[in-house]
């Protein structure tokens, strides 16, 4: 739903009909997760996706005939593993999808807190006597609307998917900010990392304290850059449990003071770029401040899995890979990893 909201609120500013197909529930294994949405225009635009192709056709006759004037209804795909290919879900998995026309104020106020990094939820009764009821929902919204106090806690959990409201089944849609993902260290890796962590969804910062190598021409895909020492940036920046933090100076004077302040931190990943004995030498340093091993455990160093990665871009691929990994599944040893290559 996320990357199809500014045209959706471009589609309402010029009064442009769309319907909404939306994911609200997967049953076993589905290319696509809760909350994933595809939209049909009026002149016939296709954008998003709901099976990565599998039922879109199916998907797409519903939303045309809501277009022409049709209540919204909550579609099952449930394809069984034998007939799976015959009917077009091959994972041989189960999804219901909510096929609905957009309204167009919602499409304009999500939109504009998606893009203030504001969190909402987008919420819509797909089935029993309210269905086609739906509403945005804020954090601080009046808990006394049975809707509200169903969403609130999703919303601030982060979480999208069906719950029940009385007789309704609603889907809550979260659309929280972007987590963060600060870089440390303007160098051409950084670069690599920063393009493929707003690839991933981060709100990608890159932070040296050397003006000159911090340009928009060298990091067109960050967000923000800031002039600063890493560690002096990190002690007044956001963190939470979501938070990747990449240290990628290699330079003791920048790296240590940062490394210390991202373990005082919630940060869920904190990985930290060099060779072996640099990797080393900054071990034992941290270790003279004070630090403990179980500490210094959390960083992942050297930075990425091991897939024999040589180039900025390389490098970069093998981060996202262990970003990915740590977060889905959680951290993986050395030696595990050794042993996936």
């Amino acid at each position: 739903m996320r990357d199809l909201l500014p045209t959706l609120a471009t589609a309402a500013a010029a009064d442009e009909r769309v319907a909404v197909a939306s994911v609200a529930k997967v049953y076993r294994s589905a290319p696509r997760q809760a909350g994933s949405a595809m939209a049909l225009f009026e002149d016939g635009r296709i954008l998003g996706s709901v099976t990565g192709g599998c039922v879109e056709p199916d998907v797409l006759a519903h939303a045309r005939e809501v277009l022409d004037g049709a209540p919204p209804r909550l579609v099952p795909y449930g394809i069984a593993d034998e007939d799976a290919f015959q009917v077009g879900l091959p994972c041989g998995g189960q999804v219901d999808i909510f096929v609905e026309e957009m309204d167009p104020g919602l499409a304009r106020t999500l939109a504009a807190d998606v893009a203030a990094e504001r969190p909402v939820a987008y919420v819509t009764v797909v089935a029993g006597p309210g269905r086609g009821t739906r509403r945005a929902v804020h954090p601080g919204d009046d808990a006394g609307h049975p809707l509200v106090a169903a969403a609130l806690p999703m919303l601030l959990a982060g979480d999208t998917g069906l719950t029940q409201v009385g007789d309704d089944t609603v889907l809550v849609t979260a659309l929280v900010p972007r987590p963060a993902m600060y870089v440390f260290g303007a160098i051409d890796h950084a670069s690599a990392v920063a393009s493929i962590g707003r690839f991933l969804g981060y709100r990608v910062t890159v932070v040296d304290a050397r003006e000159a190598f911090l340009t928009p021409q060298r990091f067109p895909d960050a967000d923000e850059l800031v002039v600063e020492w890493p560690h002096r940036f990190l002690e007044a920046a956001p963190v939470d449990r979501r938070t990747v933090v990449c240290v990628l100076t290699h330079d003791q004077k920048f790296d240590v003071p940062a490394l210390r302040v991202a373990l005082s931190t919630d940060a869920g990943y904190i990985g930290a770029l060099g060779s072996r004995r640099t990797t080393e030498r900054r071990h034992l340093r941290l270790l003279e401040e004070g630090l403990t091993e179980a500490e210094l455990a959390r960083v992942h160093a050297p930075i990425g899995l091991p897939i024999g990665s040589k180039t900025p871009e390389e490098v970069a691929v093998a981060v996202a890979a262990e970003i990915v990994r740590t977060f889905r599944l959680g951290p993986v040893t050395r030696d595990e990893a050794r042993a996936q290559v």
